[in-house]
């Protein structure tokens, strides 16, 4: 016996931290709670076996629509902000194949996370312990074909899980192909000689089209679009660069309304009148290339007609549609141009055999031997939770009101941008939460209604219960500034810099202005946007000052008239 009282004996239990997923989202949240939770106990739970996510093993031919050098973790730069002159041709830019993939396995050997994931790990269950707080989780491992599940506590929890789990349910009894089929890695050579209708306007819906009407797969498809579609190209046809390299703080800050109003105008115009454009706005990216054959009558008539089409999809998208989501799945413009792709409107019922023609009063008759809905996601938060659990109940997408440890990351969906840049600074933001480092906001509730009030104003074709719009750099500059590392003049601390920071592309990096790399690395980026259109930019900002001002004092009065009615 050692004599010691186990009375005044204590013992201290780590506490646990679950993250469930582990794809982009979860190995960002892993590595940061590794870097600000030392003294918990983190588990990455992961369904399947491996890291790569939706998108790290995908189909034969897939190209990202956001480049490298501004899907990259700020923590993991492998990518800079050149620009190979080739006209886009190798899509050198962008993440092809299964390079992204090959970037997550990178980074989650480099920050040695797989000993804290546990792979063909499926949470089941998600249940709110109400004696003592925290989450119950119910877990099934499978191993050498058995499974075994458990039920484990947690003291807080990250759902890391995606949206992009489950399709919208469509009413229709036609075959649906799905989203399993229509990613499988082995390509879509078993889907031949079919009449196809694809529902929805959004990347994946176009992308699918695309695909589908390979000239090989020898199928008839059909585009159906309730409305006109924002396409913003992967390369922007008058600068020659990726459109990623020409969002830059100058233009972001910008008020939203003034930026969309004149962006709507400015990318008709571009689409008319590009040559105009062309001469206004030369670049030396635009090089010609010496391997490239001389443009055949066939071409230039595909060239026009995709101009055209591009044209009529973002004019009749209007305000509210074009401040919405942007497309930049462009490829499918040419296929659209090829005949190999029928743009049709909303189907007419049910049935899908008859549709509104899109551009006349006319009507299409269609007899489709499969549908793909490409509507958006079901989230399965409440199937998870058995209804405890809401999309909705999370401020800033990523807090939930109620449960000061119960947290979403990779969940927010953004108009123009990608999600692992969003999840990169919410699992900043989280973790900081979850350790202390950052105050949980003490109006919660007050601020997430209010949040969701403007956001429901601003998308009102979008179901907030479903999906949580946010323009991307702007709301990482929002969770920034609550972590007080958002980049102003006075915390760079150099003049040059900072002008720099705000023409060079947007990226993560800007974040880390502390980082002696990370500042070489976003100080070294190429500025692409044009001398005309920063001196327009900043010709902008007294307007957009004097807009700013007015709306905040419209804001103001408009909450005098709301408590004035309250009290009576």
């Amino acid at each position: 016996m050692s004599g010691e009282d186990p009375l005044t004996k204590v013992v201290t239990r780590r506490r646990r931290l679950a993250i469930i997923g582990g794809g982009s989202s979860g190995l960002i949240c892993l590595k940061n709670g590794l870097d600000l939770l030392a003294d918990w106990d983190i588990v990455c739970f992961e369904k399947s076996d491996r890291v790569t996510g939706c998108w790290g093993n995908p189909y034969p031919g897939f190209v990202s629509t956001s480049t490298k050098y501004t899907t990259q973790f700020a923590c993991f730069p492998q990518f800079d902000a050149s620009v190979k002159s080739d006209g886009g041709r190798s899509r050198n830019e962008f993440f092809r194949d299964a390079e992204y993939g090959q970037y997550l396995e990178g980074f989650a050997d480099k920050f040695s996370l797989h000993r804290k994931i546990e792979l063909r790990s499926q949470v089941d269950s998600l249940c709110r312990d109400t004696a003592s707080g925290g989450w119950d989780l119910t877990i099934t491992r499978t191993a050498d074909g058995g499974s075994k599940t458990t039920t484990e506590h947690f003291d807080s929890v990250i759902l890391c899980s995606g949206l992009a789990a489950e399709p919208k349910p469509l009413d229709c009894d036609i075959e649906r192909l799905s989203v399993s089929e229509l990613n499988h890695r082995d390509g879509l050579g078993h889907v031949t000689n079919k009449c196809i209708v694809v529902i929805g306007g959004g990347e994946s819906a176009v992308d699918y089209a695309n695909r589908l009407a390979s000239p090989e797969l020898n199928n008839e498809v059909f585009l159906s679009l309730q409305s006109g579609i924002r396409v913003s190209p992967r390369y922007h046809p008058i600068r020659g660069v990726p459109s990623d390299f020409l969002r830059n703080r100058l233009m972001l800050s910008i008020h939203p309304d003034l930026r969309n109003w004149i962006g709507q105008r400015f990318v008709v115009a571009r689409i008319k009148y590009q040559r105009a454009f062309e001469w206004f706005f030369p670049s030396s990216q635009r090089k010609p290339d010496s391997t490239a054959t001389p443009m055949d009558a066939t071409q230039r008539d595909v060239d026009e007609i995709r101009k055209q089409w591009a044209h009529k999809l973002t004019k009749t998208a209007k305000d509210d549609l074009f401040n919405m989501f942007h497309n930049k799945s462009d490829d499918f413009l040419d296929t659209v141009a090829e005949g190999r792709i029928t743009i049709v409107g909303t189907p007419v019922d049910n049935q899908f055999t008859t549709f509104q023609a899109f551009d006349s009063d006319g009507e299409k008759e269609v007899v489709p031997d499969m549908v793909v809905p490409a509507v958006g996601y079901r989230p399965q938060l409440e199937d998870l939770s058995g209804g405890q659990i809401r999309l909705a109940d999370f401020y800033l997408g990523c807090c939930h009101v109620t449960y000061p440890d119960l947290y979403l990351v990779g969940f927010a969906r953004p108009i123009i941008g990608n999600i692992p840049t969003i999840s990169e600074m919410q699992s900043r933001y989280v973790c900081s939460l979850i350790a202390g480092e950052v105050p949980r906001p003490s109006r919660i509730e007050e601020l997430h209604q209010a949040d969701r009030a403007s956001r429901t104003v601003r998308y009102k074709k979008v179901n907030m219960d479903a999906v949580y719009p946010v323009e991307m750099f702007p709301y990482c500059d929002k969770l920034a500034t609550q972590m007080k590392t958002f980049p102003t003049l006075c915390s760079v601390g150099s003049l040059l810099s900072w002008c720099r920071m705000q023409l060079a592309p947007a990226t993560t990096l800007h974040y880390d202005y502390r980082d002696a790399e990370a500042r070489e690395r976003y100080q070294s980026a190429p500025i692409y946007t044009p001398a005309v259109l920063v001196l327009l930019l900043l010709m902008l900002k007294p307007l957009n000052s004097i807009y700013r001002v007015l709306r905040g004092l419209r804001r103001g009065w408009q909450q005098c008239i709301s408590r004035v009615t309250r009290k009576h």
